[in-house]
């Protein structure tokens, strides 16, 4: 598989270098655009060693179980150490643990690491390269390109569009880490109420914080150590698993956190000037209609007329082309009613106003000077004729359709 070719480039042209150090295909350019600085942040790299698991689990035991037995009539704090490689050589020659004055160490609680092992139900794709979109993103919203804007004392001044601050981390590989608690005392019972102590928090998250992994414990085994010319000592093997996490610094000299921004995008709006005021009337403006698809697809086209500037989005331009038609019922010579509620126009929040309907009697279109009425989502809008001005009185047998922007 070929490498990151990062010399022999041609800066003029960006081409790379004819030759090729690995298989059949050219050297892959180094993509300066996904790389950014990292001395500017003080975000720490994601490490988790075995000795942060091993760490976890010695301070569990030391803080939270807190083991303790019963010598003397008083309560004794037991010990817990780690098995390095002298004191572990002791123990498989002789058996138990000398200080250094040569004493007995009884009560005693030892950790022992035996092995790591990968988890069989969460293994990782292990390939040369670190594919696209296995990584965990943190965002942070606070940065340097996007600061806090002062909300008592603003301050007038072109904003910039909204960036975060993102961070890719590797997934860590998952692992089953096992141990052995050997456990010592002088007496049966010690050894007992040990072992009662530890076997309640089977299953358990053992660890500080986040810093925290479950554990499962195996079956415990008993043995007596008889030394000649020596005390007697009991001593209890507790297997126990830990299921962690590692992740290290840095994988094929390359750091497991990379640092990037949210991408902006620029955007042209699409300005189109239509005479007079948008919703003044039922007719929605040619020019409009040709940037519908534009407008439905997503896009922003701001419309211009009558002194305003209004925004239309897909909501605002539904709401312009919703034209439906409502017969009214006349109730008497000079009104009629209607049983539907006016829409709510998207862009003022308010109902649509008189303007956005057209009234037709027989088929007859009525000018809107002749009748009074106020929209509204109060059942039934009233319609009021001027039958002076209109010419005929209303009967039960005229077709009044109202043709408008209706709920």
């Amino acid at each position: 598989m070929a490498r990151y070719n990062k010399q022999n480039i041609d800066r003029k042209t960006n081409k790379p270098n004819p030759k090729r150090t690995e298989g059949i295909t050219d050297d892959r350019i180094l993509n300066r655009a996904e790389q950014t600085r990292r001395d500017d942040d003080v975000i720490r790299t994601p490490k988790r060693t075995i000795y942060d698991i091993d760490y976890a689990i010695k301070w569990y035991i030391d803080n939270e179980i807190q083991p303790q037995i019963k010598h003397r009539k008083e309560l004794v704090n037991v010990p817990v150490i780690f098995a390095n490689g002298e004191k572990w050589d002791n123990v498989q020659r002789l058996g138990y643990i000398r200080d250094e004055k040569g004493m007995l160490q009884s009560p005693l609680i030892m950790i022992k690491r035996n092995s790591v092992a990968e988890r069989d139900d969460l293994k990782n794709l292990d390939v040369n390269r670190t594919q696209a979109g296995s990584k965990i993103i943190y965002k942070n919203q606070y940065n340097s390109r996007n600061r806090y804007i002062d909300s008592l004392f603003p301050i007038p001044k072109n904003e910039p569009q909204p960036s975060q601050e993102i961070f890719l981390i590797d997934i860590p590989k998952y692992v089953t880490i096992s141990y052995d608690l050997l456990m010592w005392c002088d007496f049966t019972t010690q050894i007992n109420d040990l072992v009662d102590q530890i076997l309640p928090y089977n299953r358990f998250a053992w660890g500080n914080q986040a810093n925290s992994f479950s554990t499962y414990m195996d079956q415990v085994s008993f043995e007596t150590v008889n030394t000649v010319g020596e005390d007697r000592l009991v001593r209890a093997t507790l297997p126990i698993n830990v299921h962690g996490t590692l992740l290290s610094g840095q994988e094929a000299r390359q750091s497991t956190i990379q640092k990037m921004y949210s991408v902006k995008k620029v955007r042209f709006d699409t300005v189109i000037d239509v005479g007079s005021g948008l919703f003044e009337s039922t007719q929605v403006p040619a020019k409009l209609l040709a940037v519908s698809q534009q407008i439905f697809s997503g896009g922003t086209v701001i419309a211009t007329g009558g002194g305003s500037t209004t925004t239309i989005d897909p909501s605002t331009m539904a709401y312009l082309v919703n034209l439906t038609d409502q017969q009214a019922t006349v109730t008497n010579s000079t009104t009629v009613t209607v049983n539907t509620a006016a829409a709510i126009n998207p862009s003022t929040l308010g109902f649509a106003s008189k303007n956005e309907f057209d009234v037709y009697i027989n088929g007859q279109y009525i000018d809107k000077q002749i009748y009074t009425w106020t929209p509204s989502d109060t059942l039934p809008n009233t319609i009021t004729f001027d039958t002076n001005a209109l010419g005929f009185t209303l009967n039960a047998g005229m077709v009044v359709i109202i043709n408008g922007r209706w709920a």
